[in-house]
């Protein structure tokens, strides 16, 4: 017999119980993997490209180790509160479990524990030491410049890599977000594919996800180690391994175009607003259908910016003060909406710089706090 808290059991499970995703058709991945002895549990579950860990204390009499089904962690995450002591009975064979909680039972089958297949984690090449919540703070900062294409790989997921120290970028073909992290203590060289292109990883974007669901308001330590195949975080409690997507990411400084010295500075907030105001207008496709990504024009002036978008029989405007610092009057750029109002959001500033292309249609840039810099394609009117 195991005895354990419901709530820290409740807790483990919340924190992995989304691991497997659709890949628990495989019966062994709508299991967990249940190891106690020494006083101690870790649940364990995997899709086989990820894998979470979670250590809490419990009672146990020698060593118990089984796969057991997701019903017995979805019954003890139902009944927290009252009677605090669970307990879980495993049958001599090992073939069958027993989870008791107050007057409430669950019996289950169960699956050998040496049939879980766990990520073989080796020495690491490199190894960091952040926050938890700063680590998910660049990702959140980051993710919504992701490729949604699942044909371009190397865009799929967030790269982190060395330049002019530790960097997090966003890109999708149409923009690009690049994020400082801010000097973490560092072991070690983040791996190099391709001689011609910056050494770092390509995080899934699964992995990004569950790092940001599982540590979000965290402000412990955490360790960041890794090769060129694998990603582990480890907390206090905590382990997530991860296998890294095998490809070179795009030589992105060489692609993106220089940062212009002109540039105007506009408050966020308020040219956020504005944004929301133009896109009250709706506007169709071709086809009918409101369209979902709205292109906006902004013309700039000497102490203002002139903002137009069209709209299904109609127009909107509005204008924002600025501060100008060396931009030609009547200056010109067109843009999605949405991917300026994500780099707003992205930029955590209460000013941001716009920094117009040198050539007419070309890219432009947007600063804001300093260690962010975001890169967004020009569209037709």
């Amino acid at each position: 017999m195991i005895k354990f808290s419901v709530a820290g059991f409740a807790e483990a499970a919340k924190a992995i119980r989304n691991i497997p995703g659709a890949s628990r058709e495989i019966e062994i991945l709508d299991h967990a993997r249940l190891h106690a002895r020494k006083g101690q549990m870790t649940l364990t579950m995997s899709d086989l490209d990820i894998e979470a860990h979670v250590t809490f204390p419990c009672e146990v009499k020698g060593e118990v180790l089984a796969a057991v089904p997701r019903a017995v962690l979805e019954f003890f995450i139902a009944r927290t509160g009252g009677d605090d002591a669970g307990t879980l009975d495993f049958d001599a064979d090992m073939k069958q479990v027993v989870a008791r909680h107050g007057k409430g039972r669950v019996t289950m089958q169960i699956l050998p524990g040496s049939d879980f297949y766990l990520i073989e984690t080796t020495k690491f090449d490199w190894t960091m030491k952040l926050r938890a919540h700063e680590l998910c703070e660049v990702l959140r900062r980051c993710e919504k410049a992701l490729s949604a294409d699942l044909n371009r790989v190397m865009l799929h997921g967030p790269f982190l890599h060395q330049r002019d120290g530790l960097k997090l970028i966003g890109a999708d073909g149409n923009r690009v977000h690049v994020i400082d992290l801010d000097g973490p203590e560092m072991t070690g060289e983040l791996p190099q594919r391709n001689t011609d292109i910056l050494p770092g990883i390509i995080v899934p974007p699964k992995t990004a996800k569950e790092i940001q669901r599982i540590f979000a308001g965290d402000e412990s330590e955490i360790i960041v180690s890794g090769t060129d195949r694998l990603l582990v975080i480890e907390a206090e409690h905590l382990r997530i391994a991860s296998k890294l997507i095998d490809a070179t990411y795009i030589d992105y400084p060489r692609m993106v175009p220089q940062r212009t010295e002109g540039r105007i500075v506009v408050s966020a907030d308020a040219l956020g607003r504005a944004l929301d105001g133009l896109l009250v207008v709706p506007k169709s496709d071709a086809k009918g259908k409101r369209e979902t990504v709205r292109t906006v024009r902004i013309t700039m002036r000497e102490d203002a910016i002139e903002l137009f978008a069209r709209g299904d029989g109609g127009d909107a405007e509005d204008a924002v003060e600025i501060t100008n610092e060396g931009v030609k009057d009547g200056t010109e750029i067109t843009f999605a909406a949405n991917f300026l109002r994500d780099a707003i959001d992205a930029a955590g500033a209460k000013q941001i710089a716009i920094h117009p292309p040198v050539d007419f249609g070309m890219p432009f840039h947007i600063t804001g706090a300093e260690g962010a810099m975001f890169v967004i394609g020009q569209r037709r009117m």
